[in-house]
């Protein structure tokens, strides 16, 4: 139970700095002193009524942080070189904090005064953390709502060993953009279960979000702070997104841990590289065939812009790996700026350092395809590339048109690892396509079809 109220303005904080430009007194030691209170009265409600110069403030079980409005929060001191807030005891193995809230106001990491990681002589790989927005490491009970992250270095949020999150109209603001900065949003690592995110609007430099289970380099631990852990992500709900020209929207990586009833919708806006990229990131080739279950994305309306083509090649959907489950349902395509595949599903690996994760699924159903392509690009791939291996794959309730393309498919094998023992194509018509699938090498096993036509015809 949380038994005292606090307004940092009557103890002893100054808060004369801007949330935007900085300034002001540090006020790093008054804030943290209130702070340090909340174990010994059982709890406490921290009421931030301005904007406060920090460098790092650490927040302990049964806390509540209220800021009053937008203006209001934090702005770290240049040269900090950490996280501007982190749980006070992290923690890789049992959780010990619980019951933390955000709410309200702005953090501004104020990213082009921070290293990128520590110690910053190093490779990243070599470092002991990358420099975050909020840290969290061992939580229970996290809720985070109404806040701005404005400026993180590398990851606005970083989580690990938790249980029980949910982050609701989280706005994600990016004015400092650094090439190759790993500014990454909302950035969770496993183990983890029951996890809410809602609302979660703006621009990151990396992925918006990223459910990396198993993010680690060296094959031992993970490179983001040494309490920083790995494992498995289950029970998740993402409702709602919203992208301002955001490199890449949702990474989900698994090499072995399981990542099992996830659930994403309503995902809009402007993109630039990837859509959504189910990865088992095989690194240092140890054969790891990644491990996820049950995976739903419905009512996804993105547009692209320009492509960054730094590590990958731009698409919508691509999957790696071992699956179960996979569904795809009423997916949006309009106009794209470049033939992009809508849909790959992986079959040998073309990054270097990285062992084959050809995609093999039990069951991918795409369910409402929606493809208005009327884009200044002529369309030369298969919107559905399939290099890996699918044991049922259903193509239903949906259409395509293509204002002039004649050359592309729907859906086209390539590669060696390339087979679908069954697919199933129902109620699907489109217009101007060369075919609805090219199998040039019989790699198809069994094909049905019920009401699918091309430019009126039968298929």
């Amino acid at each position: 139970m949380i038994t005292q109220t606090i307004y940092a303005s009557q103890a002893g904080a100054r808060l004369d700095s801007d949330v935007h430009t900085g300034g002001g007194t540090d006020d790093t030691a008054a804030i943290q002193k209130i702070l340090d209170t909340a174990p010994a009265h059982g709890g406490l409600r921290l009421i931030v009524d301005g904007a406060a110069l920090v460098t790092q403030l650490r927040i302990h079980s049964n806390t509540t942080i209220e800021c009053l409005h937008p203006r209001c929060g934090f702005f770290q001191a240049p040269h900090s070189d950490r996280p501007l807030i982190i749980n006070a005891n992290p923690s890789p193995g049992a959780i010990v904090d619980r019951n933390i809230t955000l709410l309200g106001g702005t953090y501004n990491q104020n990213c082009r005064h921070q290293a990128h990681h520590v110690p910053p002589d190093v490779h990243y790989s070599k470092a002991t953390q990358f420099v975050v927005g909020l840290a969290f490491f061992g939580v229970e009970n996290l809720l985070v709502r109404d806040m701005t992250v404005r400026d993180q270095r590398t990851f606005a949020f970083l989580i690990t060993n938790w249980e029980r999150v949910t982050m609701e109209n989280i706005r994600l603001e990016l004015p400092g953009f650094i090439h190759a900065g790993n500014q990454d949003g909302i950035h969770v690592q496993g183990p983890g279960r029951f996890l809410v995110l809602r609302n979660i609007q703006g621009r990151t430099g990396d992925d918006f979000i990223a459910l990396n289970g198993d993010e680690e380099t060296n094959g031992e631990s993970s490179w983001a702070h040494p309490a920083a852990t790995v494992g498995p992500i289950t029970d998740v709900l993402i409702d709602g997104v919203f992208v301002d020209d955001a490199a890449q929207v949702l990474r989900i990586l698994s090499r072995e841990s399981l990542h099992d009833r996830i659930t994403v919708r309503n995902v809009t806006g402007n993109y630039r590289s990837f859509g959504f990229y189910l990865s088992a990131w095989d690194y240092k080739n140890r054969g790891l065939q990644g491990n996820f279950g049950s995976l739903l994305f419905e009512n996804i309306d993105l547009r692209q812009t320009k492509a960054n083509y730094d590590y990958t090649e731009p698409f919508l959907f691509r999957v790696s790996g071992r699956h179960r489950y996979l569904q795809l349902r009423n997916i949006q395509y309009h106009d794209p700026s470049d033939d992009r595949y809508l849909i790959h599903l992986e079959g040998k690996t073309d990054i270097p350092d990285m062992g084959d994760t050809p995609a093999d699924v039990d069951t991918l159903v795409i369910d409402g395809l929606h493809v208005q392509d009327h884009g200044p690009v002529p369309q030369t791939r298969p919107y559905i590339r399939a290099s890996g291996h699918v044991r049922h794959l259903v193509i239903r309730n949906s259409e395509l048109y293509t204002a002039r393309q004649k050359g592309a498919t729907l859906l086209a094998t390539a590669g060696e690892h390339a087979r679908i023992d069954r697919l199933s194509l129902a109620n699907v018509c489109a217009d101007h396509l060369a075919a609805l699938v090219s199998d040039p090498a019989r790699q198809v096993a069994r094909i049905e079809k019920a009401n699918a036509t091309l430019d009126g015809r039968p298929v």
